[in-house]
């Protein structure tokens, strides 16, 4: 597996490793919050040269919100393995609470260490069908590009299999214990979604069998699922052979998962995840095969956005080639949409619907009214998904009415928020409209 080393001299492109955290961030129209800049000090790589001396200053209260925003941000494990990076020691945070971001990295290790234990179970039994698996996501990033398998938090297992296998991989889970709250319709899943409904066994390890890494009837869907089998390099995992996602696929993944799929609300764990996976490949990483992909599926807005994101963020030492090859030039008003974004995980409105999100900002009302009609239509496999139906049975419409109550009672909060001019509410409306517009311009 390649060392995670540097990847200036790789590229030839130098990134200051001591800025002053007070400038720490390219300019902004709004100003990030201080425990913010702190947080991200903390998971730089290198760690900036005054950071152990800022971070000193913070009080046991301040250490406190830091620490709590780590959590709520899925990086409390990593901000362990960090801190003790810091020249001249660990800083001065509070021992009680040093000892909880320990406990919490052990824990978090074992949780681990378990699921690949139950990964090991998991590609034995497809191997024995001769079914061919690649990890994706956390499990991939534990394994081999982090270092120490509890700096990545993860909750479930994920894993590509080729479409045409899709069966015969639900029928193995299915005989080792997995099942799935759903009717398992695997060509009805195989049509409307990217991987099949989420399988659970006894000791509740949950597992997503996909066989696409987009949604398939998405304008980004990815077409070219030949060269990501391809291209995919072998991972020993648990002491069992698999395949991982090359360098630049994992890359990719890694942009469009958390900009298309997930409008940047999956916080700074995605952030941290490209970064070290840039620095880890750094000897390998192929950039212009990244782009040049990147292009074919026209996922330039999304890989450029989340790039560039992350190089504000951690100072991620990127070549030159990326600016220049993922064209349209960056859009700063979107790139501080997406970072605001990243602070709004544990908002009661960040999932607020995009269609709904869109609707205040729209110039007309016939252009708000098709949005308000694509948040409430009813979808079949919305429904089915969502009840646990069978995406064929007759009964599935009964369950629209409900739906749309449903859904009128979940997003009812905010929809007042919105028509009463919340700032929260209208801010993350006008985030999600910006972000709409950044990626999926013509």
């Amino acid at each position: 597996m390649p060392s995670c080393g540097t990847y200036l001299s790789a590229v030839g492109y130098h990134a200051s490793a001591t800025i002053a955290v007070a400038t720490h961030f390219l300019p902004m129209t709004q100003t990030p919050n201080l425990i913010h800049k702190h947080l991200l000090a903390c998971l730089t790589r290198p760690v900036p040269a005054d950071a152990a001396t800022v971070c000193a200053a913070l009080n046991a209260t301040e250490w406190q919100t830091l620490y709590e925003m780590a959590r709520t941000q899925r990086v409390s494990a990593l901000l362990h393995s960090r801190l003790h990076k810091f020249k001249g020691g660990h800083p001065s945070m509070p021992p009680a609470l040093r000892e909880e971001l320990a406990t919490g990295f052990q824990e978090r290790t074992l949780r681990n260490l378990f699921l690949f234990a139950e990964f090991r179970t998991i590609a034995e039994a497809l191997q024995a069908r001769n079914i061919p698996v690649i990890v994706l996501k956390g499990m991939h990033l534990a394994a081999a590009v982090y270092g120490e398998i509890g700096m990545r938090e993860m909750d479930d297992i994920d894993i590509l299999v080729p479409r045409d296998r899709l069966q015969a991989a639900a029928d193995a889970l299915t005989e080792i214990g997995y099942a799935s709250k759903e009717p398992l319709d695997v060509t009805f899943w195989a049509q409307k979604q990217h991987h099949l409904p989420r399988l659970r066994n006894e000791s509740n390890t949950v597992v997503e069998v996909h066989w696409n890494v987009t949604w398939p009837s998405d304008s980004y869907a990815l077409s070219d699922l030949e060269g990501l089998w391809e291209r995919a390099q072998p991972l020993i995992i648990a002491g069992c052979q698999a395949l991982g996602l090359a360098p630049e696929d994992l890359l990719l993944h890694l942009c469009i998962h958390a900009s298309f799929q997930h409008m940047f609300y999956t916080g700074l764990r995605p952030v941290c995840d490209l970064d070290a996976t840039v620095r880890c490949y750094a000897a390998e990483m192929d950039w212009s095969l990244v782009c040049r992909l990147a292009q074919q599926q026209k996922w330039q807005t999304g890989v450029r956005l989340m790039l560039h994101l992350t190089q504000r963020c951690l100072q991620t030492p990127l070549p030159r080639l990326v600016w220049r090859e993922l064209q349209p030039a960056q859009d700063e008003a979107a790139l501080d949409a997406a970072y605001r974004m990243l602070w709004t995980i544990d908002s009661d409105v960040s999932a607020l619907p995009r269609n709904l999100a869109t609707f205040w900002n729209r110039p007309n009302l016939w252009l708000r009214m098709r949005d308000l009609a694509r948040v409430l239509a009813p979808n079949r496999f919305k429904i089915a998904k969502e009840y646990g139906l069978s995406a064929h049975s007759p009964r599935i419409w009964l369950y629209a009415l409900r739906y749309l109550i449903d859904l009128i009672r979940k997003h009812f909060k905010a929809f007042r928020q919105l028509q009463q001019s919340d700032p929260e509410t209208r801010a993350m409306s006008l985030n999600k409209s910006i972000l709409m517009d950044w990626l999926y311009q013509d």
